[in-house]
């Protein structure tokens, strides 16, 4: 579906991006405290190189042609999530085996849901930016999809959903960061905690967080065409 659209990643401006992010954490985190958001994990050069092997492995799946929640595409949403954890260290995912495990029953019990609604919506409506700011949402709020790197993951998946779909992704930048974690932090905080579907109940989140991700795709994270 859409294949001839794919989108792939101009890689060397994403890592640009992320070092700026890496450089000016500090600020990023500060400024984070003073809105009452909560401070994160810091971004070092770890998380960033376990990011980039993320989005390698998101470009690599793009040049295949692999559709996001294809059932090859649904094993390897959860692949990213490994890969923002442990990057492509073997030896340390084998000392994580146990969380990694637990990981993947979480993930496998909490999908269906979400795919059933990608599914659901790319058909009736065709408006991938939408379909990828809704699924973002889902994979943050109550109950999240993983145990660690919601964030991180969700935002690769939802560029993988723009990118399969001929529309370019959401990379964080140092100037676009508080934007995206006002909107994101919302989702988590106020989540309904009853059910996945609860969560229609919180349109104001859900329409910030999709005109934020309208607002804030760019088109110099993809590799033009020679």
């Amino acid at each position: 579906m859409g294949q001839e659209k794919i989108l792939k990643f101009n890689l060397e401006n994403v890592e640009k991006s992320l070092i700026g992010v890496e450089k000016n954490w500090k600020k990023i985190d500060d400024e984070l405290d003073r809105e009452k958001l909560g401070r994160r994990d810091r971004f070092d050069s770890v998380v960033r190189g376990r990011m980039m092997d993320a989005y390698r492995h998101l470009d690599d799946l793009l040049r295949k042609g692999v559709e996001p929640f294809s059932i090859y595409g649904i094993s390897e949403q959860l692949e990213l999530n490994n890969l923002v954890h442990y990057g492509v260290d073997m030896e340390l995912r084998l000392q994580f085996n146990n969380a990694i495990m637990a990981n993947s029953q979480k993930f496998y019990t909490f999908i269906d849901p979400i795919e059933n609604w990608y599914r659901k919506h790319m058909k009736d409506e065709s408006h991938p930016l939408k379909v990828a700011a809704e699924v973002y949402v889902a994979i943050l709020g109550f109950p999240q999809l993983f145990y660690e790197g919601n964030h991180r993951t969700g935002n690769l998946i939802a560029s993988w959903i723009n990118m399969y779909y001929g529309k370019p992704p959401y990379v964080l930048n140092s100037k676009n960061a508080l934007a995206y974690f006002k909107p994101s932090a919302a989702i988590k905080r106020f989540a309904d905690k009853s059910t996945w579907r609860g969560r229609s109940r919180l349109p104001k989140y859900r329409k910030c967080f999709k005109a934020f991700w309208e607002e804030n795709t760019d088109i110099k994270y993809v590799e033009q065409s020679k």
